[in-house]
């Protein structure tokens, strides 16, 4: 006799699923039985995103998402949406609740980030970190909450280490990631009487284009130094490691208002 999975008949959105570890989330909450609605764009707004483009082609990434997503049994739903544009996110919700029925886990992981002191920070490069990486959590929160009520749901954020620490040059990054943690505990609450979970994940090191394209230039120093340096045990985080923890927070139904690092020490290597 086969074990149902966790999630077995659940309907899940993954923003930013066209992405490293959205892609991580949006597979490992298939592994637990879900099917994935993965959101994503191809063109922004601004180009003051870790593309350094307003092409940044995550719609079409998200093909290669949806087929891992169906070579293990589930559903895959693909979903052009730009986080920050309210009618797009509501479309995004509406398709997905016409698509299969409702909604029962919304990942809000899309996230942006660029790096330059506040003194020489342009307005528009503040205002589009804040509105993808607040504003783009808010939006389909709101949009998503009556179905999510339904179905005694869970959001599921993914802010960052970001969001515990400052970081010279990422004063913009770091208060979106603090407002995510805050927005995450306040919604917690408010959704609490509703059985509704809402939780964040908090990656440290994942090797993706933020790492690559953006942070590791600035530090002048090898990836792979960085990681030696600065995670007692000595290696990166993966997109899987995110996926679990988000299959953890959509199954446990006594866990919320939290934010856990995923960071191998590195919050704790404060000396």
């Amino acid at each position: 006799m086969s074990t149902a999975q966790p999630l077995e008949d659940k309907v899940s959105i993954v923003t930013g699923a066209g992405g490293q570890i959205g892609a991580g989330i949006a597979v490992e909450l298939a592994k637990a039985g879900s099917d994935v609605v993965i959101a994503d764009v191809n063109v922004l707004d601004t180009e003051y995103n870790q593309q350094s483009s307003t092409d940044v082609g995550g719609a079409d990434r998200a093909q290669e998402v949806a087929g891992r997503i169906e070579e293990l049994g589930r559903r895959a739903h693909i979903v052009e949406c730009d986080v920050t544009h309210a009618d797009q996110v509501a479309a995004m919700v509406e398709e997905t609740v016409s698509e299969f029925g409702g909604i029962d886990v919304l990942c809000n992981n899309a996230g942006i980030i660029t790096v330059d002191p506040v003194e020489e920070m342009k307005e528009e490069e503040w205002d589009s970190v804040m509105g993808v990486n607040v504003k783009g959590v808010f939006l389909p929160s709101k949009a998503a909450i009556p179905h999510l009520k339904e179905s005694n749901g869970a959001i599921i954020n993914t802010a960052s280490i970001a969001g515990s620490i400052g970081a010279s040059g990422l004063a913009h990054y770091c208060a979106s990631k603090h407002a995510v943690l805050g927005f995450t505990k306040s919604l917690a609450l408010e959704l609490a009487g509703d059985d509704v979970t809402v939780n964040a994940i908090c990656p440290g090191i994942v090797d993706t284009p933020m790492w690559n394209k953006v942070l590791t230039p600035t530090l002048d120093e090898a990836y792979e130094d960085t990681i030696k340096r600065v995670i007692p045990l000595g290696r990166d985080q993966t997109p899987e490691d995110m996926g679990k923890l988000a299959v953890f927070y959509a199954t446990n139904r006594n866990v919320t208002g939290q934010a856990l690092a995923v960071d191998g020490g590195i919050l704790q290597n404060v000396i």
